[in-house]
């Protein structure tokens, strides 16, 4: 604008005036050099501007620059002259800057339509996905209920068929408990009276003895049925037997009693853990359920029922308690106007009540009378899956072992205090040596039943999750069987933290196995009672049948008191997976103190 005035008269025709001049120019034009000539004097002026683009771009491009040469005018004696030079600097710039753009949009886009296409293929798929899921928590030992039908025609078929075997497992798995209950019953249930028979009240018999017995053993004999069979017939005959029976039984009032029809006409109790005055009590009650039931019918025999009572506190036999049992009873038939017989083998070592028991235990509590003694349990690899511990209190010389006392703090509600003070203890001796464990420790039943108690293991998990893997819990069966609310309280926060928890007597209650299914213990430790004496082909298929029930859910099953290597041989060959007792902590090799 300034040249053009200065041509054209309007401005003076200066140096100052022609060095702006082609800066405005330069500004507004993409020249990277303008040279101006005035007759034989020369203005020139260079662009200053920064250009950002990458060095490579222009040799990818090949923009070449070119120089160009105006005559603008001559005004007089002036001959002027314009040289300019147009580069590629703002050319390749713009082209980075929208090459930049360009990249950005389309990266976007590439972006948006990837997550589009991978929500497609993820809301496709979502059937498979769940099919996975539903398939690793089955291999878990998870129960789930059927899956939804998805849309997909497809994949619809394969949730079908999963559902299918699913239901098929599940019926099986029922088929198999069943089986085994059925089994129990043929070899262990008085088909007339629904009670135990005379096989199974032995076994609990020998299961109570090898466990420090203390408590008492009832035995009644009647004429009454004798008499209805003569008299009445057989139909007549087996409901007063089953009468009898459902009588017994709900008069009876104790917490661990076994009820058993021992022979025709006789009725065997055996009571864990009571006292005398207490055995007379049930004593009299089965004679009240007798008297009650020969008024019924209409008979005045004053002789039809006498009971043997016999209360014991050291070990003994079977056959030997039998044979004092019937002693009693010969003893009270001679004397009609009181037919009860009672006698009493004491042991002044034991010979504690419960209150006294109680208040040992208190004491062993505050004073650290406890001692601690680890038993390996071993998979039939040999490797050690858990120590159990057991517990005993030394006070000076005298030495009491937890099963002396259990029965007595448990019934009264003392067992929560034994296990506090085990779990703690426990859980102590794993902080202090990293390479314990894992310990197995016994939950007594008033523990189990108890909220506080529950909401305390809770806590104490939650603060020692990190021991997880080295804790187990071992829960009675009779708590799955008669108290499973407050037992899938406990399981269930034992599950949250990640815990393991086994059954402890596995087997013993004549009930449905399928508490299983909901539990889903990690392991069982079967009764007693069928591990023993495995001449018997019947015993032998009964643990076989209830050691596969447990193991098609893949739950481990323990054996335990294995004390010889025939036994130990046995075992192996009957679904038997874990192996607990003299014998195998004999072969195994401690990595523990037997006594902390």
């Amino acid at each position: 604008m300034l040249l053009r005035q200065a041509l054209a008269g309007s401005a003076p025709f200066t140096g100052q005036v022609i060095n702006q001049a082609l800066e405005e120019v330069l500004t507004a034009t993409s020249l990277t050099a303008i040279e101006v000539q005035v007759n034989d004097r020369h203005y020139q002026q260079l662009a200053n501007g920064s250009y950002s683009y990458p060095s490579w771009l222009n040799q990818l491009v090949g923009i070449q620059s070119y120089t160009a040469t105006h005559d603008l005018a001559h005004a007089g004696n002036l001959g002027i002259k314009v040289i300019t030079e147009h580069g590629p600097a703002q050319s390749l710039q713009q082209l980075w800057h929208s090459t930049l753009g360009f990249s950005a949009s389309s990266l976007l886009a590439i972006i948006f339509l990837n997550t589009i296409s991978v929500i497609a293929l993820v809301s496709k798929h979502r059937p498979l996905l769940l099919i996975a899921d539903y398939a690793s928590e089955a291999k878990r030992k998870q129960s789930r209920s059927p899956l939804p039908l998805p849309a997909s025609a497809d994949v619809k078929a394969i949730v079908k068929l999963v559902n299918h075997l699913n239901a098929q497992l599940n019926n099986l798995f029922k088929q198999q408990a069943n089986e085994a209950v059925k089994l129990k019953e043929q070899a262990y249930r008085d088909k007339v009276s629904g009670l135990g028979n005379r096989q199974y009240f032995i076994n609990q018999l020998n299961s109570w003895i090898s466990t420090n017995p203390s408590g008492g053993v009832a035995l009644l004999k009647t004429t009454l049925i004798d008499d209805t069979y003569r008299q009445h017939g057989f139909d007549q005959g087996d409901q007063l037997v089953k009468q009898i029976a459902e009588e017994l039984n709900s008069n009876i009032i104790h917490s661990e009693i076994s009820l058993a029809r021992l022979s025709y006409d006789e009725f065997a109790v055996l009571v864990p853990n009571t006292t005398a005055k207490k055995l007379q009590a049930i004593g009299e009650g089965m004679l009240n359920v007798l008297n009650t039931i020969q008024a019924q019918a209409g008979t005045s025999s004053p002789d039809c029922a006498h009971i043997g009572l016999l209360i014991t506190e050291k070990a003994t036999s079977a056959s030997h308690l039998l044979t004092q049992l019937d002693n009693l009873l010969a003893q009270a038939a001679l004397t009609p106007e009181t037919p009860l017989a009672f006698s009493q083998e004491s042991n002044a070592a034991i010979a504690f009540g419960k209150q006294q028991w109680k208040a040992l235990l208190i004491e062993a509590i505050d004073n650290n009378f406890f001692r601690y003694h680890d038993q390996p349990v071993t998979t039939e690899q040999g490797t050690v899956y858990h120590y159990e511990v057991f517990s005993s209190i030394h006070k000076g010389k005298d030495k009491f072992s937890a099963r002396q006392f259990l029965g007595a703090i448990d019934e009264l509600g003392a067992g929560v205090l034994f296990d506090r003070e085990t779990i703690a203890s426990s859980i102590n001796r794993l902080n202090a040596d990293h390479t314990l464990g894992p310990l197995a420790i016994n939950i007594t039943t008033s523990s189990v039943n108890d909220p506080a108690f529950i909401r305390w293991l809770t806590t104490t998990m939650e603060r020692n999750q990190r021991l997880a893997d080295r804790l187990f819990f071992e829960i009675p069966e009779a708590c799955f069987v008669r108290s499973p609310d407050s037992c899938s309280l406990l399981c269930s926060a034992i599950r949250f933290y990640k815990f393991r928890f086994g059954v402890d007597n596995y087997g013993r209650y004549f009930k449905s196995l399928d508490y299983l299914t909901e539990f889903r213990p990690d392991y069982v430790k079967i009764d007693f009672s069928y591990t023993h004496q495995l001449n018997d082909e019947v015993k032998q298929a009964l643990l076989s049948s209830i050691s596969r029930t447990a193991h098609s859910l893949k739950i481990m099953t323990i054996a335990t008191r294995v004390e010889t290597e025939t036994q130990l041989e046995r075992l192996s060959d009957l679904f038997v997976s874990g192996f607990q007792g003299y014998i195998v902590e004999k072969k195994c090799k401690p990595t523990l103190n037997s006594l902390v």
